[in-house]
């Protein structure tokens, strides 16, 4: 990403010299500058927030490995009394 510049002194001396008081000029050349160099991320800070973003996705993929053994779990403890059941009924059938 190239950075952008912007010549602030050059800007406020051109709207001085169209006639623009000292304090205007400084004030439109600062949101001027504001606009263009404002906001715009760089490759540091676009390389921060992936770094933040895998970190975040790691916390997630922990957090879903959790859920998915308690869910099995919960599962575990409601079904197999069930499942003794069936299987004693049917081993009485057989007996």
């Amino acid at each position: 990403m190239t950075e952008i510049t912007f010549d602030t002194m050059a800007a406020v001396r051109r709207l001085r010299d169209s006639g623009i008081s000292e304090e205007q000029a400084e004030a439109i050349t600062q949101t001027v500058r504001d606009g263009v160099t404002g906001g715009v991320a760089t490759k540091a800070d676009l390389a921060e927030l992936k770094a933040e973003m895998k970190i975040d996705i790691g916390k997630l993929e922990t957090e879903l490995k959790w859920i998915k053994l308690i869910g099995g779990a919960i599962l575990a403890v409601l079904i197999l009394p069930w499942l003794a059941e069936i299987v004693a009924a049917t081993m009485g059938l057989y007996a």
